[in-house]
């Protein structure tokens, strides 16, 4: 917080947007300690190739990795989509709660070094906003850029570029989130991810469509070696 913030939390103590508790020195950004703790962070097992979080080890694949195969290399996410961590990136992507990216930065770095690094990415491409929607906030390029920052990485937010606007995928059912993302996504400059291997980044992960639409846009129109995924969360 900047000295205007902190000065005016002295005299107007804020609430927790989640629980309605003052803030006290626990705080992350807008929310108190205790619902920020009461987030699910996804820890082993999870599967090895969305990431979704398992409750035994016993199978490395979900269900659904079972039945489908997806174009990217592998998702990895920081937490379970749920509770708080819903509502807290609602805030952070709707209501311009952007200091909540600090923390959720914080928490992919983490996520990302949990699970062994970006060790041989090249880059990083944020899943892209609609240029005609009323808001100039990218909660996903500012996930990308502080992951960029951290592993000293160039992110690439001019490549790829959503084509038309879509109806938010978590409104949807598993076959309508597929054709709502459908050829929704471009690549333009194609030649700047030549032999190079990319972390795309999103902010929420459900069935993979949107990342599997954005890996089929890079890998199609570029000589990428592969696509990796991060994305903030997961749903169940």
């Amino acid at each position: 917080m900047n000295f205007l913030e902190e000065l005016l939390d002295l005299v107007f103590v804020p609430s927790c947007l989640e629980c309605g508790v003052k803030l006290g020195e626990e705080r992350r950004a807008c929310l108190c300690g205790r619902c920020w703790s009461s987030i699910r962070l996804i820890e082993p097992p999870s599967c090895v190739s969305c990431g979704k979080q398992l409750r035994s080890d016993l199978e490395p694949l979900c269900g659904d990795c079972r039945a489908a195969k997806h174009l990217f290399t592998d998702n990895r996410s920081a937490a379970v989509y749920d509770g708080v961590m819903r509502n807290a990136i609602h805030l952070f992507k709707y209501k311009d709660k952007r200091k909540l990216g600090r923390w959720f930065g914080e928490m992919s770095v983490q996520a990302l070094l949990s699970s062994g690094g970006l060790a041989g990415i090249d880059c990083i491409i944020p899943v892209p906003i609609y240029r005609k929607k009323h808001r100039d906030f990218n909660q996903s390029e500012a996930l990308a850029r502080f992951i960029g920052d951290w592993f000293r990485l160039p992110v690439l937010s001019d490549l790829l570029v959503r084509t038309k606007d879509t109806r938010p995928q978590h409104e949807l059912s598993r076959g309508e989130r597929r054709q709502n993302v459908r050829g929704a996504f471009s690549l333009n400059n194609s030649q700047k991810l030549d032999s190079r291997s990319v972390l795309l980044v999103d902010d929420i992960f459900t069935t993979g469509a949107t990342a599997n639409e954005c890996t089929d846009a890079i890998l199609g129109g570029s000589g990428a070696r592969l696509v990796r995924v991060f994305t903030l969360a997961r749903g169940e």
